[in-house]
Formats: C-alpha cells, structure tokens, sequence
C-alpha cells in the first residue's frame, strides 16, 4: 500500500491479534456537518483484509489535533474490539465497515 506523505501506518495488538492502522484525518470543520472528529482506518494487513474506518467523535479528543500516542492508542483498542462485537470482521470479503465511536458523555 502506498502511503500518504505524512500518513505513517503503524500496529496495534488487540486481544492478541495485530492490526495496522493509519490515520485518515485529525478533526475538520464541515460545511453541514459542523466539527468531525478523528478518522483513523484499520486493517489486518492493508489492502488486502477488509478496512475498518473508526470515526472518533469530536467529544472524544476535542481541539487536539494530535491527542497523546497513548490515549489515541487506547481509544482505538477500544474502537477496535466495539467494532468487532458490532459485525467487523477482519478476515472477510465485502466492503469497507466503518464504525462510529458513540459519543463521550460529559461527567459531572
């Protein structure tokens, strides 16, 4: 796979199995959509298991364009094994699964 300028793919373990993620984009502002927050896609092996997009909401990491390597990670562990109790799984055929990160509810 061909990596972006920038874009460093990197590997995360999760319940014993390796997984290499990228970053897709940190938070945007949209037009319609307002703030979104970090995109991050996910693979066994890139381009040749099926993607996993997670898409973090904006709560989550709030301005931080570049949360700290260890919460990103934890929360992508996370996102990871949510994602796979929703249906993804990472060996199968069929189209990209994304996966929306439920929003962090604020604490009082």
């Amino acid at each position: 796979m061909k990596e972006k300028q920038g874009e460093k793919i990197q590997t995360i373990a999760v319940d014993g199995e390796e997984y290499q993620w990228r970053l897709r984009h940190s938070w945007i502002a949209t037009g319609g959509e307002g703030l979104k927050g970090i995109s991050i896609s996910v693979w066994q092996i890139p381009e040749r298991t099926r993607e996993l997009i997670v898409d973090f909401p904006f709560s989550v990491f709030g301005l931080d364009r570049k949360p700290k390597p260890v919460d990103l990670v934890n929360a992508l562990r996370s996102a990871i094994q949510a994602a796979m109790e929703a249906g993804w799984r990472p060996e199968s055929r069929g189209r990209t699964f994304r996966f929306t990160v439920p929003e962090r509810e604020e604490t009082t």
